[in-house]
């Protein structure tokens, strides 16, 4: 099988004209298709804009980069075969690489980038224990996932004290179970866990399990699941009750989610980690990209930041080398574009706090 891959990877380096043997190499490891596509296109649009703005000031110690972005369809299995043919040491080896968005697989993943030297920077949140763990050539920027139930505590406790909230969670998925603990463990701490009910939506009629919540009575819904399973909820539960207040993650979505959730989606609320547009730190940044004609949003600001940091390391390391790298990181740290974007290497002192948006005709405004 990885031998196939790797016969793969050469005819790609072959037939697409924008991977040359001579530049070096930046591999962006997320969904090019799918269901998240949209944040894997987001993603590769930041690393772009950040690979053009360096090779346009002529490279880094003369060595002009090249994108090569690698579908990895948020499948764990695709996600580890990458990892594989890239640590085989081919001549497209890359110097680094941004990813993976999805990192279900994340340890296993980091390990072989580690063993194949490679350094690795990850442009999204990981689970607690990944975010924590102290890794040679590898550094984290978005904190750790279970942040964001904290802060769905603190956004429920500020708009909606007192309301019955219902938690809907596939238990097929244990990130989603360990969302739910942390959840369930804010409002227990505040003496509010009578309010919380627990639903599992895996292998459920969602028309019946809509009926069962608002038969209850819960005024919030949480809702953690598949792009699909969750606007197929948020229908039923608006087509139930017109008023009732739901929350999702905004990289749930999806295409399935605009095509089943139809008409429903304003009002509802979407946590994501927080944009930049508005950030003064970023703020010389972006004019200098606006009047490129770029605009950034999104996850192409964390793309983006990413290649920026790692190009400024290689700059003071004065070195591409993984070892030289992983040494300036272990000795002095990270240095981010921005005090509020977050870089680490086994550490999270000041994690990253989450964002809650309201859909509001066809955008997202900021809910607090």
């Amino acid at each position: 099988m990885l031998k196939k891959i790797v016969n793969i990877i050469l005819l790609s380096a072959l037939f697409y004209p924008d991977i040359s043997l001579s530049a070096m190499k930046v591999a962006v490891i997320a969904p090019k298709s799918g269901e998240y596509k949209r944040w894997g296109d987001e993603l590769n649009y930041g690393v772009q804009v950040a690979i053009d703005e360096i090779n346009h000031d002529g490279g880094i110690k003369g060595k002009k980069l090249e994108l090569f972005s690698i579908d990895d369809a948020c499948s764990d299995n695709l996600a580890v075969s990458t990892a594989q043919m890239l640590a085989v040491g081919l001549e497209n080896k890359p110097v680094v690489v941004i990813g993976p968005y999805c990192t279900n697989a994340f340890e296993q993943i980091s390990q072989i980038y580690s063993g194949a030297k490679i350094f690795q920077i990850v442009p999204t949140s990981l689970n607690y224990n990944s975010a924590m763990q102290e890794h040679q050539g590898m550094v984290r920027m978005g904190g750790f996932k279970e942040q964001a139930s904290r802060d769905f505590f603190q956004f429920y406790n500020t708009h909606f004290a007192g309301k019955k909230v219902a938690i809907l969670l596939n238990s097929e998925d244990p990130s989603t179970t360990t969302a739910f603990n942390l959840v369930y463990e804010e409002f227990r701490k505040f003496g509010k866990s009578s309010l919380v009910t627990n639903y599992d939506f895996a292998n459920q009629d969602l028309n019946d399990l809509a009926q069962r919540i608002t038969d209850n009575q819960e005024e919030v819904v949480a809702i953690a699941g598949t792009p699909k399973a969750t606007a197929k909820m948020i229908r039923n539960l608006k087509q139930n009750n017109k008023d009732i207040i739901i929350v999702t993650s905004k990289y749930a979505l999806g295409d399935s989610l605009f095509e089943y959730a139809q008409d429903y989606l304003d009002g509802v609320y979407f946590v994501a980690l927080p944009t930049m547009e508005d950030n003064p730190d970023f703020a010389e940044i972006l004019v200098k990209l606006r009047l490129r004609g770029i605009e950034m949003k999104g996850l192409n600001i964390y793309g983006y930041t990413a290649l920026k940091t790692w190009a400024d390391m290689v700059s003071k390391a004065n070195s591409f080398a993984y070892d030289d790298l992983s040494e300036l990181v272990k000795k002095e740290g990270v240095e981010a574009l921005s005090d509020t974007m977050l870089f680490n290497n086994g550490g999270v002192e000041n994690p990253i706090h989450y964002e809650f948006y309201e859909y509001k005709d066809g955008e997202y405004v900021k809910a607090d």
